[in-house]
């Protein structure tokens, strides 16, 4: 059987702008590759007296839908990276922003997810090129487009 795997080479990370309804977004420069979200289920014990076998007994909890994590190849007067329009200024901003993860295929075109810049690590290699380490964490459901 032949594989229905989908490249993903072309996929966007793109930021909006916080305006609301208008909102704009922008495609995030030198996105390296795009880990997550990664989603997990919290479990409560439910476990009484009269669990059946002495064994603990779970419920399921609220869902965490995770963080997504990127490299950038760090520009520090690029409009998406910089301090003043970019990635650092929403992260000094402690601002939830609204985002999406285009993928390059017709069958799953759209993550949206509203989230926090939790991590912006720099990193300057002598062998190698500047970057930064991105995290974001995720607030609220995501919403896959087809």
């Amino acid at each position: 059987m032949a594989s229905s795997a989908i490249p993903g080479y072309g996929t966007l990370l793109k930021m909006g702008d916080g305006a609301g309804t208008a909102e704009a977004f922008t495609t995030i420069a030198e996105v390296g590759d795009i880990a997550g979200p990664g989603f997990s289920v919290d479990t409560n014990d439910v476990t009484s007296h009269d669990s059946t076998g002495a064994m603990r007994e779970f419920k399921p909890g609220l869902i965490d839908p995770g963080e997504t994590s990127f490299p950038i190849w760090f520009q520090p007067d690029a409009a998406t990276h910089d301090a003043t329009t970019g990635l650092l200024s929403v992260m000094n901003a402690r601002a939830i922003r609204n985002w999406k993860m285009i993928f390059p295929n017709a069958a799953l075109s759209e993550a949206a997810f509203a989230a926090m810049i939790t991590k912006f690590d720099v990193k300057g290699p002598v062998a190698g090129v500047i970057s930064a380490d991105i995290t974001l964490k995720i607030s609220g459901p995501i919403t896959w487009t087809e």
